[in-house]
């Protein structure tokens, strides 16, 4: 397996232990598995391509790089390697993709085609998707020097997205099978939107953003009096973080705010399914993080509460953000257990 499929059967393999299910349970219970990643191995493509441009033939090549390399190729391996019989999905939505397979999983089960849907995402760290960030002028460059501070979201001296990489997986059950199972619930799922901006190839816009978040409170059947917190997708781009920050503004007025991606850089198809885990984990022990690096907020951005340390905050509903390239707005409305 690549390094992106091997990190996601690690992740997927301690989240069914802390469900209590077993590998076996996998086969024998209506489960679904819906995981994605941005592409398949880039390792993988390299190494092949190199070689094929080497010997010009294929010589050298190894048997397992379509296995590798393929857009569905962590879903494909991760069946493989739970043995795993039943019904499969993978999306790929880029930065979003974690958070879709989350939302994905919760419909399949509403909609009782299943009964737990084990989501999430992987994506591995390569030099090709730093260049393509650089290349467009969306990757930090005015923090070599200080790698831990380049990714600041929010930030006035903010200048691009710091790439990273892993695995995030979640487990999704229904409330009658869980208690059937006797298992504790690490809170709820309780509302969702997807939705396309149908505009710029690159970017969302404010009002798609705005819209989307809207969206996923009705489907929660909440207010946004009813959310204490605000998850941002906040990437630590200039134009990416304001028209986000706006959108916020817009739907929550001056709401507690904060992006984890200072902390874990941007993993792209897992930061979704990362950070609905770490919202809810918020969202138990009533202690925030705040943005790292956020040293002055950008006074361009609108009046948000961009809070700068760990947080107390009250209450039992957040809300978590992840919007990809084209516009591919998820947002999923989180409550503790």
């Amino acid at each position: 397996m690549s390094k992106m499929s091997q990190m996601l059967c690690r992740a997927a393999s301690e989240a069914i232990e802390q469900a209590g299910l077993s590998v076996e349970e996998l086969n024998t219970r209506r489960v679904m598995l819906i995981v994605g990643s941005t592409t398949g191995s880039t390792a993988s493509l390299e190494n092949s391509f190199v070689k094929a441009y080497t010997t010009s033939s294929t010589v050298g090549q190894p048997a397992t790089t379509m296995f590798m390399s393929m857009n569905h190729s962590v879903c494909l391996n991760l069946a493989s390697y739970f043995g795993f019989k039943g019904r499969v999905l993978s999306p790929a939505s880029a930065c979003s993709t974690g958070a879709e397979a989350m939302m994905i999983g919760a419909q399949m089960i509403e909609a009782g085609l299943c009964d737990i849907a084990v989501c999430g995402g992987a994506d591995e760290l390569h030099i090709a998707t730093a260049i393509a960030f650089d290349t467009v002028e969306a990757a930090s460059s005015a923090f070599n020097a200080t790698p831990e501070q380049a990714c600041r979201p929010f930030d006035a001296r903010r200048d691009g997205v710091v790439v990273s990489e892993g695995a995030a997986v979640a487990v999704l059950e229904s409330s009658a099978s869980r208690e059937s199972r006797g298992v504790a619930s690490l809170g709820t799922l309780c509302g969702w939107a997807q939705s396309c901006d149908g505009g710029s190839v690159a970017h969302s816009s404010t009002e798609s953003m705005a819209a989307n978040m809207r969206a996923a409170l009705e489907s929660a059947q909440l207010s946004p009096e009813d959310i204490s917190y605000v998850n941002a997708h906040a990437t630590s781009t200039t134009l990416g973080d304001r028209f986000e920050a706006q959108a916020t503004y817009e739907v929550f007025g001056e709401k507690p705010v904060s992006s984890l991606k200072g902390h874990m850089g941007h993993s792209f198809a897992p930061c979704g399914t990362f950070e609905a885990l770490a919202t809810l984990h918020m969202l138990d022990v009533g202690r925030f993080l705040p943005t790292r690096n956020l040293d002055i907020p950008d006074a361009g951005l609108p009046p948000l509460n961009y809070f700068k340390v760990d947080t107390a905050l009250e209450g039992g509903f957040a809300l978590s953000n992840n919007f990809a390239m084209g516009g591919m707005n998820v947002s999923l409305v989180l409550s503790k257990a």
